[in-house]
């Protein structure tokens, strides 16, 4: 005799209803999902939502197929409409409770199955659901992954069979999608991609090549359960509560292989934005907000090792699993010692109970989609010549002083004591402060120079001299290159502008000005083409010191959700630089603009400009230099995003279980 299961889809709004019956019904429909389940199960398909969504929802053809597979039933739930969007995750608890509340003692010999209505299910996983729930385990939990809406939805669309209306799209095709498509929430979780972050770190990514990402998520998403016991009234909110409840002495079972289960969720590509920051974040500040919210059972779902993948597993998954193994025990082993209780939650029972009083008063009528959000426009900027910039500005007091001084030198000295005065200064600067790219710290510019300095002289020591070099008109590094750079513009019109004899290159310095920054994403992917797998890029961006020292925007959250930061490969971003730096970069610059009719002078000039500034420039460099370059400060006077190029190469065959990739953690 077949067990009973029932599905349990939870929603509200048209917005939801229609995802639901185009996309969400028509994958439950493929071969090897819901009619999978069905031979092996009773199957019942639940829909708790408003009253007023029934009739558009059970004529649509969608509904109408899974109908001819198994009962479908409508729960309502016009009375726990709330018009906080606050409340948003107290309503889904209430909802999703309602859906199972009917079967009463029942519901301990029923497997309960939960999924979101804007969720796609990959074909073949709720046979593989199915297997395990045969095989004995009571609760199973599988992670979700988004993507962008705007970018995957046309595209599964497309997918859709116009004669059946069935959405069958395989996991590895489905992986596909989502890793082409990640959304900035997930980029911003990337562990070796730290370019930027998400302030509520609950998941963590990491990147292997282009068709393979790990991860740990804190919660995995609970798929299926056959509860224990029966809970009437939720504790908390869901995936705080309802495990502990429902069972709270059953096995947990993870999938961790998208190959068996893969579950995409879309969502808007503005979703979550607030939440992002530029740089990353420490261990240590990880595991504070995580020691605030997390329960026992969501740092056990923490420790379980989540592998997504397109294609065969790569031969150097070993390493990241190894790399993502070590850091995550940093976490965990800061973590409080005793996790926070499901039951009167130190941070969630408040707002959970107030929620819980509104509903049951009567008081809520309606609730916001929770991605509801205005977007704000980003302004622009015009950045102006800085030779133009320069002379506008015109020499301050103290270089007017100076400019009389280095006069009177020109007149007083004859030809060949100049010249030797030239060549003595030039020796003494370059033996106190070094020679660009390589200077002191008490030279002004060393705290925008030293992160390259420290890559270009990593280079040669390695042998990697096929270095592609591009820069705009202004230079720190020409000396050290020994040739001409390729302009930045000559990538961003053709992805290969070189033959390729040469190819590929071992790295790639850019330097940019702020003017040519919005196009780094379009210059990486045509550099990225040109660098061999394992290469490393550099992309410089600094601010002139003669011009407006400003961050990219208004604010770091549109730096990021603009797309500036390529979500490739591994990465990591540094800012240098601070406020106090920047003035003296200025004072340093304005020392060099001037006498350019007089290039001994000009010299002379600018090194008794860096001398007056050394003992400055050393206790500023060294401030700014104890500072993490990694925590994003407006007042940066260069960044430097480097990146570790990881291609799709494997050369081996499939593995057959990634079983010993998936061993918990250990704390």
């Amino acid at each position: 005799m077949q067990q009973n299961a029932r599905l349990i889809i939870p929603l509200w709004g048209k917005t939801y209803a229609d995802k639901l019956t185009s996309m969400t019904l028509p994958a439950l429909l493929a071969p090897g999902n819901l009619p999978a389940l069905c031979a092996m199960f009773n199957v019942e398909v639940v829909i708790v939502t408003e009253t007023q969504l029934f009739d558009r929802i059970r004529s649509s053809r969608s509904c109408e197929r899974i109908e001819r597979l198994c009962p479908v039933t409508f729960i309502e739930i016009d009375d726990l409409m709330s018009d906080l969007p606050g409340d948003y995750g107290a309503v889904l608890t209430k909802a999703l409770h309602r859906g199972f509340l009917d079967l009463g003692e029942k519901v301990t010999q029923t497997f309960l199955l939960f999924l979101n209505a804007d969720f796609i299910i990959a074909d073949g996983s709720y046979r593989r659901l199915g297997e395990l729930m045969l095989a004995g385990h009571r609760v199973i939990h599988s992670p979700s992954f988004r993507a962008v809406l705007e970018q995957v939805w046309p595209k599964l669309e497309a997918r859709v069979d116009p004669e059946t209306g069935v959405l069958a799209v395989p996991q590895r095709e489905l992986v596909k999608l989502a890793l082409d498509h990640k959304h900035p929430t997930v980029n911003a979780r990337t562990v070796n991609q730290q370019l930027y972050h998400q302030h509520w770190m609950d998941q963590f990514y990491w990147h292997v090549d282009e068709n393979t990402l790990i991860g740990y998520q804190w919660p995995v998403a609970l798929v299926a359960i056959r509860p224990e016991r029966v809970v009437k009234e939720p504790t908390c909110v869901w995936d705080y509560g309802y495990v502990p409840e429902a069972a709270p002495t059953l096995e947990r079972y993870f999938i961790q292989d998208s190959d068996q289960f893969f579950m995409l969720e879309p969502q808007r590509k503005v979703t979550g934005r607030e939440m992002i920051r530029v740089g990353w974040l420490t261990p240590d500040e990880i595991a504070e907000l995580l020691s605030r919210y997390t329960t026992k059972e969501q740092r056990e779902c923490g420790q379980q090792l989540l592998i997504f993948h397109a294609s065969d597993l790569p031969p150097d998954l070993d390493a990241v699993v190894g790399e993502s193994r070590l850091y995550m025990k940093e976490v965990i082993r800061r973590l409080s010692p005793q996790p926070q209780p499901h039951v009167h939650h130190p941070v969630l029972d408040r707002w959970f109970a107030d929620a819980m009083r509104r509903i049951g008063d009567g008081r809520a009528r309606r609730v916001l989609a929770p991605d509801d959000l205005e977007v704000p426009g980003r302004g622009g900027r015009d950045i102006s010549d800085p030779d133009k910039a320069a002379n506008a500005q015109g020499p301050t007091a103290l270089h007017r002083v100076m400019l009389g001084l280095a006069t009177f030198l020109r007149r007083a000295c004859p030809r060949w004591l100049d010249v030797a005065l030239l060549r003595t200064v030039t020796a003494l600067q370059e033996k106190m402060f070094g020679v660009a790219p390589f200077l002191r710290r008490t030279h002004p510019l060393w705290v925008d120079t030293v992160d390259v300095a420290t890559h270009l002289a990593s280079w040669r020591r390695s042998g990697r001299d096929r270095i592609l070099w591009l820069s705009s008109k202004y230079s720190f590094f020409r000396s050290w290159m020994g040739r001409n750079p390729e302009p930045p513009e000559l990538f961003l019109k053709s992805p290969t502008p070189f033959s390729a004899e040469g190819l590929p290159y071992d790295a790639c310095l850019c330097e940019l000005g702020l003017s040519d920054v919005v196009e780094v994403p379009t210059l990486y992917d045509n550099i990225r083409e040109l660098i061999r797998d394992g290469g490393e890029i550099l992309i410089y961006v600094h601010i002139h010191a003669l011009i407006e020292s400003r961050p990219l925007c208004a604010t770091a959250l549109e730096l990021t959700t603009e797309n500036f930061f390529p979500a490739r490969d591994v990465s990591s971003v540094r800012f240098r630089g601070n406020s106090t730096t920047d003035v003296i970069r200025r004072i340093f610059f304005q020392g060099t603009v001037h006498l350019t009719d007089w290039p001994a002078l000009r010299t002379i000039m600018a090194s008794l400009t860096v001398l007056m500034l050394a003992p400055f420039a050393f206790l500023a460099n060294w401030h700014a230099g104890r500072r993490d370059p990694q925590k994003f400060t407006r007042g940066w006077t260069s960044a430097i995003l480097h990146f570790v190029v990881k291609k799709d190469t494997q050369t081996q065959p499939a593995r057959a279980t990634v079983t010993n990739f998936c061993s918990s953690i250990t704390r």
